[in-house]
Formats: structure tokens, sequence, C-alpha cells
């Protein structure tokens, strides 16, 4: 299958011990997978598993975060690994952790600091449809339209609202902000993960409203136990965003439930026709599957 195919949809992964073994049976390595940067994992962890994931094939972008780097030297040794191991793309965050471990307290001057040590990195910030649970609007924009010049592409925050997704695809846009926007949407999840996770993550209006919605078969299932289900979900923002030249794909969250990230691939390869990538290319399906 060919890269271009697989640059639709990204699946993100918390570096487990078993992730080496896990995300192979379940995607493709030709597919691509951002790891992300946990605070008591610390960025070491999501550099090793990046490198490890960048061997088996997969195009990998890690998460650094800005608050748990500890300085300059230990930025540059980061970067030099994944340099060595042939990763291109980095996503930068704040990060989670409460007092900083060094001289970077935002993404922002991550983003400066990695651009000093080499403009060789395509590098993705943070979107937030429904706002952020601790900056205004007024300061989102502003960090933003500093972030923007300086970055490759954009990865919005787990939404679950198409409305809400597309309306801030749409006014980015028409805020003179180009950058290539992945669509951040959750895997299929339990439910309890989700609610322990709303209101850290700032969703927790977009989830109260799927869940209240006369529409909760199609999006909340039962398997083994009650889950929500991301594939209307995904229908629907595709819909609405087809087309936008911001659009560039799904971040899909996996929560490492990999064992569902298949059946998720092949509902939504059956459901959603091919797409065609520009004048006089061919005709992809949107949603790889593993093969």
């Amino acid at each position: 299958m060919s890269t271009e195919a697989v640059a639709r949809i990204r699946l993100e992964v918390v570096p487990s011990a078993d992730l080496l073994t896990q995300l192979p049976a379940a995607f493709d390595t030709t597919g691509s997978v951002s790891v992300t940067c946990l605070p008591h994992h610390g960025p070491g962890r999501t550099v090793e598993a990046s490198v490890n994931l960048a061997g088996l094939g997969y195009h990998t972008v890690p998460h650094l975060a800005a608050r748990s780097i500890t300085g300059e030297a230990e930025l540059h040794s980061l970067l030099l690994q994944l340099q060595e191991a042939g990763v291109s793309e980095l996503f930068l965050v704040a990060g989670d952790r409460r007092k900083p471990a060094g001289p970077y307290a935002c993404s922002g001057q991550l983003l400066k600091a990695v651009n000093a040590y080499s403009t060789d990195f395509s590098i993705g910030i943070a979107g937030y449809p429904e706002g952020h649970p601790q900056l205004s609007e007024e300061q989102l924009s502003s960090s933003l339209e500093i972030k923007a010049p300086l970055a490759s592409s954009m990865v919005t925050q787990m939404c679950f609202s198409a409305e809400a997704i597309s309306r801030y695809v749409r006014t980015i846009g028409k805020g003179g902000i180009e950058l290539p926007v992945w669509v951040g949407v959750p895997g299929t999840v339990s439910i309890r993960k989700l609610v322990s996770l709303g209101a850290r993550l700032g969703v927790g209006r977009s989830l109260k409203l799927a869940r209240g919605t006369g529409m909760a078969g199609a999006l909340w299932r039962r398997d083994d136990f009650l889950s929500y289900d991301s594939g209307r979900l995904i229908r629907e923002v595709h819909q609405e965003l087809a087309g936008d030249p911001l659009f560039a794909g799904f971040h899909v969250y996996t929560f490492n439930d990999l064992g569902r990230v298949p059946g998720l691939m092949d509902d939504l390869r059956t459901l959603q026709p091919t797409t065609t990538l520009a004048p006089g290319s061919t005709s992809i399906p949107l949603f790889p599957a593993k093969i």
C-alpha cells in the first residue's frame, strides 16, 4: 500500500512495553503513528519508542512536551537521536507537567528552540476546537498567530462534535492560518475512560452532547463493555470538510486500545468512498486497513 494512502489517517499511541508487538498486528507498518509524551514517562521514553517504530517502517511523529525537557542539552540529544533514525516530523505541546523541568514552559518556546537547532523537522502544533480549560480564547488566538508561521501542521484536540470541528477549521482558515489540519477524534474506546479524560482535556461540552443526542445507538455501542463508536463522527467530519484545503486527515486517539483498530478501519473502509487527492491523481481509500 502506498504511503500516500496511509497519510490520510494517523494513530496516536502511548509508548507502552508491548507497543512494538501489538501495533504491527493492528496497523500496517507503512502507516503514520504519533507517540505521546506523558509526564511520568518523560521525553526519553517517547523518543526511544519513536526510533523503534521508525525502524519497523512507520512514519513516526513523536510528541515533545516542553515542560518535561530539562534543557538545551537534553533537547539536542533527543533531536539527534530522532534525526539519526530518520524521523523528520515532530508534534510539540506544553505538556501536563505542573512545573517545568527546565527553561521551556510552553510549546512556543520549544518550537523556537527546535527551529534554532534545525529547520529540517516538520513541526505540528495543537489546535482547540472547544477552547482550552486553562487559556482564554484571546490567549489561544495570540499563541496560534505566533506559532503558525514556524509550524508545518496542526492537530486538533479530541472533540466529539463535527459541527465544532468544522467551524474551527473554517474559522482559522478565514483568519489566515494555512496549516494542514489533522482532525483529532477518539477511536473506539470505553465510556469510562472518555469520561475520566474529558474534563482534563477540555472536551466535556461535546462529550455531553454526544451522549445526550437521540442517536445513542450510533454513537455508543455495547461490546464487552459500553464504548464510543467514532465511525459516525469521522464520516460527519469528512462530509463537512471534504474539499477544504486545510483538511489533512484524521488523527485517531487510540488510548492503546489497539485490538479495536482493525474493526474501526474495516468499518470506515466499507462505508467511506475513495477520495481524489488532486487533479490527475488516482483515487485512494481514505481509511487503509492492516494488510
